[in-house]
């Protein structure tokens, strides 16, 4: 465990990075729904739209986890290990940004199917649904920088590695993968566990709709 706290604080200033870009991103998709920039609207809309279909209140509750879990996990370890493309990070971070924020200003019924504007909560679960949806939107925000963040120091040192060393001898073979490494066991150890416990309170919050 200790290993791979070191391993994102070793990614701080890389994981703030993350985040400055993460909310460029978030900040531009004012402007594309503001100009009404279909092409880049097609897929944030699309995607909510296949989302709702199998996440929504009617599915039993292992499925909605499962469904959360696996794919915010699947997610995060790609845009960790995507340092390996060395720019790859940045343009992840940027376009995140942009379509969670499309998610925000696009209105609800231009991206769920079913929508009912007029639906509340039950008096008794709003508190639990604001303190859940506030613990989720956290935690998911942070594994998301972390994940980033690492991949973006990952970046930085194969492009310095590829630099010093061209010929790509088994040294730098080794250094890399012993990079991958520690990044691997701070997902499983750190990352894998924080997705578990959000995508809980997320399937909590959507079964209590």
């Amino acid at each position: 465990m200790q290993e791979a706290v070191l391993t994102i604080k070793e990614s701080i200033y890389s994981i703030w990075f993350a985040l400055f870009i993460f909310f460029s991103g978030f900040c531009f998709s004012y402007m594309v729904n503001l100009f009404n920039i279909k092409f880049l609207k097609w897929f944030p809309v699309w995607f909510v739209r296949v989302m709702s279909r199998f996440i929504n209140p009617r599915a039993g509750f292992m499925k909605i986890f499962l469904i959360i879990f696996l794919f915010n996990s699947i997610s995060i370890a790609i845009y960790m290990l995507s340092g390996l493309f060395v720019i790859l990070p940045l343009i992840i971070a940027f376009l995140t940004g942009m379509n969670v924020g499309l998610t925000v200003f696009i209105p609800p019924r231009e991206t769920m199917e079913g929508y009912e504007p007029g639906r509340t909560y039950r008096d008794s679960n709003i508190i639990r649904m604001i303190v859940f949806s506030t613990f989720v939107m956290v935690i998911e925000m942070v594994i998301f920088s972390v994940a980033l963040g690492m991949g973006i120091s990952l970046g930085i040192s194969v492009s310095a590695v590829s630099a010093a060393d061209p010929s790509a001898s088994t040294g730098a073979a080794m250094y890399i993968a012993d990079l991958l490494f520690q990044r691997l066991n701070a997902y499983f150890l750190i990352c894998v566990p924080a997705l578990a416990v959000s995508a809980y309170m997320e399937a909590v919050i959507i079964k209590g709709a």
